[in-house]
């Protein structure tokens, strides 16, 4: 018998691996339980909160809805969505992310709603390295101000739909390869810094330009349409004043970065061309060692040929772990700022 009520599956999640419906107590989802296969619609009472830790995979399955949560509109009766009415924390790590996504997931369909915040300040809710597709709007905020950081927006329509005074701070994420826009901003004043806008296929950004959003030190490039529509005045390709990049990121393994490094004279000559080894152990010896390398398997790792290395605005909100200058996009500044207003 297929349990109807998320807080009866929660009694005995051990035995089962279909969640929907309301969530009324606090609640924790663990790496040990993963994955969480959702089958309805999840909604978060007002006195409960959910928490989603590292290393957890919550995938959408569509199936039969159960309980009686609220629908706003079309697209939320007609997919699954998970509705944000109490607090909501998804704490990810750079090596462990929360990963949410549709269980079959094709690239280009869109087969969720997305998450569904509305009211919500920074203590009620908290966004670092969560990776999200296949959604129609992955996150969709009204009259809340709270942060969402060092986080993947891939393959949804929209990555962040802002509407109703949504004054988020948006920063060190990246958006690739959505559909329809990678953050979408109505009547709403949110701070955007230090994120990628990568191959989206039609905006980077859609902005209504009515509350001038602060735009600053972000990277957009490829995307299809336009980098920054109907953006503030100084936010383009020609006339930037707000620090933001317009050039390949120039990631990890990507043909940009084999380009750049066949032009680097500070590349090591390979040892079978090398004919004066003494003159080579001299040189060695003055070249710094390089800090330890991210996991290859991560994503969208800046080379040391990126334009975003050290390119986040120069405040304490954007340091590296080490202390130094921020890099822009899903690496850049430390854990734990999700309660900390953002500075430029």
């Amino acid at each position: 018998m297929k349990l109807r009520f998320l807080i009866l599956i929660l009694a005995v999640s051990a035995f089962a691996d279909d969640y929907c419906g309301i969530i009324d107590v606090p609640t924790i989802w663990t790496k040990e339980y993963s994955p969480y296969r959702i089958t309805g619609d999840i909604q978060i009472s007002p006195g409960a909160r959910l928490t989603i830790e590292a290393g957890v995979d919550v995938l959408i399955v569509p199936g039969e809805a159960c309980g009686e949560t609220q629908q706003r509109d079309w697209s939320d009766s007609n997919y699954i969505s998970i509705k944000a009415l109490g607090p909501l924390t998804i704490k990810g790590t750079a090596k462990e992310p929360v990963r949410i996504m549709p269980e079959n997931h094709v690239p280009g369909k869109i087969q969720w709603d997305g998450i569904r915040f509305k009211g919500k300040e920074r203590g009620q809710v908290q966004i670092e390295y969560m990776y999200i597709m296949g959604a129609n709007k992955a996150i969709n905020a009204s009259f809340s101000r709270f942060n969402v950081g060092n986080s993947l927006f891939v393959n949804n329509s929209t990555g962040i739909w802002l509407e109703s005074e949504a004054d988020l701070a948006v920063y060190n994420c990246i958006f690739t390869e959505n559909l329809s826009a990678g953050i979408y901003i109505d009547n709403s004043k949110p701070s955007i810094a230090a994120n990628i806008f990568y191959k989206n296929s039609n905006f980077g950004i859609w902005s209504d330009s009515r509350q001038s959003p602060r735009i600053r030190s972000n990277l957009f490039f490829a995307n299809s349409d336009t980098d920054c529509r109907f953006c503030p005045f100084g936010v383009a390709r020609t006339a930037d004043k707000f620090g933001n990049i317009y050039a390949d990121p120039a990631f990890s393994g990507s043909e940009r970065e084999k380009i750049m490094a066949k032009r680097d004279l500070n590349t090591p000559t390979p040892s079978e061309n090398v004919k004066d080894t003494t003159l080579q152990k001299i040189y060695e010896k003055k070249v710094p060692p390089a800090p330890e390398p991210l996991p290859p398997s991560l994503p969208f790792i800046p080379s040391r040929y990126s334009p975003a290395l050290n390119a986040a605005p120069k405040t304490d909100f954007f340091r590296n772990e080490d202390g130094g200058f921020g890099d822009i996009g899903l690496y850049g500044g430390t854990v734990g700022r999700f309660n900390k207003a953002i500075s430029f």
